[in-house]
């Protein structure tokens, strides 16, 4: 998360300087910052399209895992198998 955040922050800080010292008028500059948030827009809904066909897919992962660790969890030692167990 922290990452995140200063991923942002220093966005926001790089804009901010940008458009401090833009060698350009003001209409191109408000002409390439609304191509950016179109941009943005776009790139949100590509990435949440994608997660909610990934999200169903990483479930059944999970509970896979799930029923793998339960089951070995209860077999019997003793019979050639391995038993792990979680320190």
């Amino acid at each position: 998360m922290g990452y995140v955040r200063g991923f942002v922050h220093g966005t926001v800080a790089g804009v901010a300087v940008g458009l401090v010292i833009a060698p350009q008028t003001g209409e191109k500059t408000r002409a390439q910052l609304a191509g950016a948030a179109r941009a943005v827009r776009e790139g949100a809904e590509v990435t949440t399209r994608a997660l909610q066909r990934v999200a169903p897919v990483a479930t059944n992962a999970v509970h896979a895992v799930e029923r793998v660790r339960h089951r070995r969890e209860e077999a019997p030692a003793g019979n050639g198998t391995v038993r792990i167990t979680e320190a």
